[in-house]
């Protein structure tokens, strides 16, 4: 016997698919009009997201996602074997830039490593599969904050979080790639650029990094660039 689905249950999703379509807030009267439902029962739609930490009010009374939804958005690529899938894009990116390729999220409050491959030198970029990383002053982070939506950027700002600036967030979408700000004895140089799905919703950041003495800026930005080109084409359907 074929198991019912729950239609409450697929009509709180509907209200939390609703809420994820919009680039801004959106209110219990759009939300009620757009599914066609009365304003009480969106309203406790709404109310139970909330309960479970998928959506939160504003100070003006719209509903919002909260960044819950980037955990489990980095976890769905994890399970889908998105690493896998490039794998070999970070070999190539390896063997033409001689230093370490890395794919990452954007989790939380920070970016997290997914997939990693490390150059074959003496001095490597000592990072690992897992490592989180700062949105402030690492490649990674500041691509992945410069592609996010305007409400996950609002979110992480209200959060406390520290961010670029705008101004170098617009400087990165212009020239389509971030570099690292970490200084240090141990200073690392990186160029990241952003990977997006087939809505054009960046998803990732491919980056190329190594130790500061030697590396080169520009060559290590066009090869990032080109494996991003490659990775975006495979994830449309447009290449094997």
């Amino acid at each position: 016997m074929a198991v019912r689905t729950l239609s409450s249950v697929t009509k709180t999703l509907a209200v939390l698919d609703y809420v994820a379509s919009s680039p801004r807030p959106v209110r219990l009267t759009d939300v009620a009009k757009a599914l066609e439902e009365a304003r009480a029962a969106t309203h406790q739609r709404l109310i139970t997201l909330a309960d479970g930490g998928w959506i939160e009010q504003t100070e003006e009374g719209s509903y919002r996602l909260t960044l819950r939804i980037v955990r489990y958005a980095s976890m769905a690529m994890e399970q889908g074997n998105l690493g896998e899938r490039v794998a070999d894009v970070l070999q190539d990116m390896v063997t033409e830039s001689l230093e370490t390729a890395s794919l990452a999220v954007l989790e939380g409050h920070e970016a997290v490593i997914l997939r990693r491959v490390e150059s074959k030198g003496i001095l490597r970029a000592d990072l690992r599969v897992g490592a989180r990383l700062n949105l402030e002053r690492t490649a990674m982070g500041r691509i992945l904050v410069a592609y996010a939506r305007p409400e996950v950027i609002a979110q992480l700002r209200a959060d406390g979080v520290a961010l670029p600036e705008e101004s170098l967030l617009a400087t990165y979408r212009q020239q389509g790639y971030a570099v690292s700000g970490m200084t240090g004895p141990r200073a690392v140089s990186a160029v990241a650029v952003p990977i997006f799905d087939n809505h054009d919703h960046c998803i990732a950041a491919l980056a190329i990094s190594g130790p500061e003495a030697g590396f080169d800026l520009d060559k290590c930005a066009a090869i990032a660039s080109a494996a991003a080109d490659v990775v975006n084409a495979r994830l449309r359907g447009a290449q094997a």
